[in-house]
């Protein structure tokens, strides 16, 4: 169904990074022959801007962190489509310490600067900041500061220049278990010269997955229109290298009531945990 519109597709400065001159273009390319219809990018400062933007119907369909969805489906916006990574929906967050750094566990952390990402981001500060005080490396006792850098390549210049002591990455699942993969995966979002710098000191545990949102004010048939498209995208070509350059996916996965139910037991657990 092509839609009588321009359909706004909501993306995060912080979420794209260094990639931010090229995923607009590629996103709306894709998006746009799936629908049927144009598409533009809007780009956000940061998260708390493009959950504002989705809330109050400045965009149309807006790709969120896991906890920030879970919040933007509690007032009336609708999750509809999920990044399949290597055939799992969650994800991990690979925390960064530079080479020469001799750390050897997480749990020894202590006095370091740590680099993050997004206040709102899943892998670049929420989960990790949980997990690492799960491990004996409470914010209290293990971090002497912690500043928030905007982008992933941004934190990780931090750590690599001696500016900050610990960063993360995203890597996908499976990664967790494949050391090259999550090299590899590294290398793809920080560039091989800055990964070089650093090594992997640890990868979390499973986080919920990332997705796309669509605002409450768009009408039903167009929801399901741009629904549609999205879970279509993997079909075409140009689709699928916008699904592998941008979510780093093979494809975006329904959703359904099973997994929303997860995701709001997942988002309740965290918020008691202080995300």
């Amino acid at each position: 169904m092509a839609l009588n519109r321009t359909i706004s597709f909501g993306l995060s400065k912080n979420h794209a990074g260094a990639n931010l001159e090229a995923w607009p273009a590629l996103l709306s390319s894709a998006l746009a022959a799936a629908l049927g219809s144009p598409v533009r990018t809007a780009l956000a400062n940061d998260y708390d801007e493009l959950i504002k933007e989705v809330l109050g119907g400045a965009v149309d369909v807006a790709w969120l962190p896991p906890l920030l969805h879970a919040r933007a489906a509690e007032q009336g916006a609708r999750l509809v489509a999920l990044p399949q990574r290597g055939g799992w929906l969650t994800f991990r967050s690979a925390l960064l310490v530079r080479k020469d750094d001799p750390i050897a566990a997480p749990g020894n952390l202590r006095g370091a600067r740590v680099a993050w990402r997004d206040r709102s981001s899943a892998s670049g500060y929420l989960f990790p900041r949980i997990e690492l005080a799960a491990l004996g490396a409470p914010p209290d006792k293990a971090f002497s500061s912690e500043k928030f850098y905007g982008s992933v390549v941004d934190a990780a210049q931090a750590v690599a220049s001696g500016a900050a002591d610990l960063c993360t990455c995203w890597v996908s699942d499976p990664a967790a278990r494949d050391p090259v993969r999550a090299t590899a995966e590294i290398e793809k979002a920080l560039g091989h010269d800055l990964a070089a710098k650093l090594r992997v000191l640890h990868v979390t545990d499973p986080i919920p997955p990332d997705g796309l949102v669509v605002a409450a004010q768009v009408p039903e048939a167009e929801r399901t229109a741009i629904a549609t498209a999205l879970l279509a995208l993997h079909t075409a070509a140009e689709g699928r290298k916008a699904l592998q350059t941008v979510f780093q996916a093979e494809r975006l996965a329904p959703v359904n009531d099973a997994l929303l139910r997860s995701l709001k037991t997942w988002a309740e657990a965290a918020a008691a945990r202080g995300a």
